[in-house]
Order: C-alpha cells, then sequence, then structure tokens
C-alpha cells in the first residue's frame, strides 16, 4: 500500500512541475494541438538582452563579447524589419520580413568591406515561441559570421 501511495504521490509531484513549466513557458506541451495565435498584423515592437560578438582587428582574434539591450521592430504590414546595433538593419534601411511561422526573418542585401571581409547580407531572426534573437552576416564565398545572440520579449508583455 505504501508504494502506490508513494508512487502516486510523485506522479502528482511530477504532474504539477509540468504544469508550472508549462505556465512559465519553460515547456511547451502544445496540450490542444493548436498552434499559438501570433501577431501578424500591425507592428511587434520588442526589447531584446543580446551578447553582441564583434571582431576586432581580424577574424582571427578572440572576439570582444559585450552585453547590451536593444530595440527591434517588426512591420507585419509592410513587411519590413528592423534593430539597432553595430552592423544593422536599422530605422533608415530596413530589411525585408519572412515569416516562417514561429520565426520572424528579417534580410537586406549588402556589399561593403569590413575587417578585410566583403559583406554580402545582414540577417537577423526572431523565433515567437521562444524569444531567442540572433544576428549574422553573409560573408564572401558563402560564409556566415554569427555575431549576435540573446532574447527578446515585447513591449507591451503580451505574447508574440
Amino acid at each position: 500500500m505504501n508504494k502506490t501511495i508513494t508512487a502516486l504521490l510523485a506522479l502528482i509531484v511530477l504532474a504539477g512541475l509540468l504544469i508550472i513549466a508549462q505556465m512559465n513557458g519553460l515547456l511547451d506541451l502544445n496540450i490542444g494541438g493548436k498552434k499559438p495565435g501570433y501577431q501578424n498584423k500591425g507592428k511587434l515592437d520588442v526589447v531584446c538582452d543580446l551578447d553582441v560578438s564583434k571582431p576586432t582587428d581580424n577574424l582571427a582574434q578572440p572576439f570582444e563579447t559585450t552585453r547590451v539591450t536593444m530595440p527591434a521592430q517588426f512591420d507585419f504590414d509592410e513587411n519590413t524589419g528592423w534593430y539597432t546595433g553595430e552592423y544593422t538593419i536599422s530605422m533608415n534601411r530596413k530589411g525585408t520580413l519572412h515569416v516562417q511561422d514561429d520565426l520572424l526573418k528579417v534580410s537586406r542585401p549588402a556589399l561593403f568591406k569590413r575587417h578585410g571581409l566583403i559583406i554580402t547580407g545582414e540577417h537577423f531572426t526572431l523565433n515567437r515561441r521562444n524569444g531567442e534573437f540572433k544576428q549574422w552576416l553573409d560573408l564572401d564565398g558563402g560564409k556566415r559570421l554569427d555575431l549576435i545572440a540573446g532574447r527578446c520579449k515585447r513591449t507591451t508583455n503580451a505574447p508574440f
């Protein structure tokens, strides 16, 4: 009898932990099988806590890493987006927004030289499921240089 009660209590505690994790966004059980209802009209404003890694003299050196807070915006009506940063798709030079379910991807062709490399494209993404932000540059020769990563939250504290 004691083993049955212990097993039942362990299951209740486990279920409680799963419910708490689901409510805090640490776990997505997708109960009911529905996709989240994301905003796909108007503008989405977010604030991001990011780790920025940037080369100092060349790509062989260790990158200088700093922690910064940056805004970003996605305009679903205009299909554009921007963020502020070192290499930026800025408010004045917006990128093209592509919506792929949970992922918002903004990209813009580029052609400039930095650190001895030709940069051919700028990109950033926001995963609306977990708030993950990533930014990278396309380099000549098909290479990719990841520079920024972190997490974002809506300025209104509503779901994405």
